[in-house]
């Protein structure tokens, strides 16, 4: 009959509770690394729509600062035309 010494049980039982808990500490931050891939992903589509927004805000932005500039080309062109008109007459 085999016999198991005192010794070899007892590195059979740590080795065994190492295995265990390593097997519990890898479900464990799996299950973390989940959890934050399911946050990344709504922080994403979050800051997409956020980008969106931004966008859309821009363009109507950069229509009004047109519609601005062409006020503004105009007053000039009027003032420059007089003065012009002026200085010939």
């Amino acid at each position: 009959m085999i016999q198991i010494d005192a010794a070899f049980a007892a590195i059979f039982v740590t080795v065994l509770i190492s295995l265990i808990a390593m097997g519990v500490a890898w479900g464990s931050l799996s299950q973390k690394v989940k959890n934050n891939c399911k946050d990344i992903g709504k922080q994403d589509n979050d800051h997409k729509e956020v980008i969106t927004q931004i966008r859309a805000e821009f363009k109507t932005y950069q229509l009004n600062n047109r519609e601005d500039h062409t006020m503004i080309f105009t007053k000039l062109d009027k003032i420059l035309q007089n003065n012009s008109g002026k200085g010939n007459g």
